[in-house]
């Protein structure tokens, strides 16, 4: 029992003993600095095109892509849906107002594939549109810059493939 006691003792000691040597090593671990971050991805820059672009259906991932414009613009379920850097955003017209949406929040043919995947399908398909010209024979509509179907993006308003809540007539 006392071999014990002197055990504890000397335990006891050294632990106050090594809070001495470190000034405020016991009160510091608890009271630093905090920091707070807050991203906020406000909207992109507007998209400007002078006329509707042409959407051609992509059967791969099942939605329609803007063909012959300078931006990654995606249709599915009613919804434009716009690939800006890694950042995406959904809107009623391919002229947006634009809000963000986070990634899980895609629709499946848009999650389902990296955003290279998507642009060489539409890449492939626009070649074909461009060759064929009015003889192309793919589904296409051009788009509107107002959202006129009730989709809600996540493919519960038709099967995800231009069927049902379209914004633009198909061809």
């Amino acid at each position: 029992m006392k071999r014990k006691l002197s055990k504890v003792l000397l335990i006891l000691g050294t632990m106050t003993l090594g809070s001495l040597a470190l000034p405020g090593a016991t009160s510091s671990a608890w009271a630093g600095p905090q920091v707070s971050v807050n991203v906020n991805i406000g909207p992109p820059p507007p998209v400007i095109v002078h006329s509707p672009p042409t959407m051609v259906y992509l059967a791969e991932p099942a939605v329609y892509a803007a063909v012959g414009v300078p931006y990654d613009i995606f249709f599915i379920s009613g919804r434009y849906y716009y690939l800006r850097g890694d950042d995406w955003f959904w809107a009623g017209g391919y002229g947006g107002p634009w809000t963000y949406v986070e990634y899980r929040a895609l629709p499946p043919g848009l999650q389902k594939y990296k955003a290279d995947k998507l642009k060489y399908y539409r890449e492939k398909e626009y070649v074909i549109y461009r060759q064929e010209g009015e003889k192309f024979k793919g589904k296409h509509f051009a788009a509107e810059e107002g959202n006129h179907g009730n989709g809600n993006g996540n493919g519960n308003n038709g099967n995800g493939r231009g069927n049902g809540g379209s914004n633009g007539k198909k061809k």
